[in-house]
């Protein structure tokens, strides 16, 4: 049954791989609805490579989540981010499933800035990722995808940006089977206090879906959020603790049909 679940899954919500491990993007994007493509502080680059070209400090990330509640279908990932003087590099592991199915990646990118005109900049980013499969009784098999991104402020308050998932896919037959998606993104943040975002993302032989998220900082320890998106529905909310260098971002995500889907990040800077 488990199996047949996980097979379902890019059927029933578009944000997931058909491969089966989910694109899990944080905690925070999760509050936001998944509308995060634009966010310009996003510098542990979950969503958007781009935003790595941002980073003036190092990152070290830790990502979990539960879907719908199953313990079958954790989430555990930890990332890298280091500036340097030309750029940012990036890397990461992540896995997810159980003992019967796993689904394992490896991934590394870089993120730079461009500037053109005489104050604008633009970001764009790249990531390298390998993805290994294991299901019991039937072996396993790995693929190497692309995926990049830009992001580009257009002023103080407005910033857009988008990603291309899994450009290309090379080595073995699971070639067909990775993710493509295409997503574009805007960021309204007329404060330091209060953002509002939205997402529109195409994937293969998925409808489009569409998603948009607010944020509102209580002070300066405390961030309330609060997101929604279509394809299928799902309603999500949070909160972010931030002191000093530590982060801490908290999110639950309802599927229409599958339930509710915890997650939790921590992001310490130095």
């Amino acid at each position: 049954m488990l199996l047949l679940l996980l097979a379902a899954l890019p059927v029933t919500n578009t944000r997931q791989s058909a491969m089966g491990q989910p694109v899990f993007s944080g905690a925070r994007s999760a509050a936001l609805g998944g509308a995060s493509t634009a966010f310009p502080d996003d510098a542990a680059g979950q969503v958007n490579p781009a935003a790595w070209g941002q980073a003036d400090t190092r990152i070290l990330a830790l990502h979990g989540a539960q879907l719908y509640g199953l313990p079958e279908l954790r989430f555990a990932a930890i990332r890298f981010v280091v500036p340097f003087r030309k750029g940012t590099v990036a890397g990461g592991i992540s896995a997810f499933g159980f003992d019967l199915y796993r689904h394992m990646v490896l991934d590394a990118g870089f993120g730079g800035r461009f500037g053109f005109g005489t104050h604008r900049q633009v970001y764009v980013g790249m990531r390298a990722a390998w993805n290994q499969v294991y299901m019991a009784n039937y072996g396993q098999a790995g693929a190497m995808a692309l995926t990049g991104g830009v992001l580009l402020p257009i002023t103080p308050f407005i910033s857009l940006g988008a990603v291309a998932y899994n450009l290309t896919a090379v080595a073995g037959h699971l070639r067909s089977d990775l993710r493509r998606r295409l997503a574009v993104g805007a960021m309204w943040r007329p404060s330091e206090t209060f953002a509002m975002t939205t997402d529109v993302a195409k994937e293969v032989r998925s409808p489009l879906s569409i998603a948009a998220g607010i944020e509102v900082r209580l002070t300066d320890v405390l961030a309330l959020r609060g997101g929604i998106a279509s394809g299928p529905r799902q309603a999500s909310g949070g909160i972010g603790l931030r002191l000093a260098s530590v982060r801490a971002d908290f999110a639950a995500q309802r599927h229409e049909i599958l339930g509710w889907t915890p997650s939790m990040s921590f992001l310490y800077s130095w």
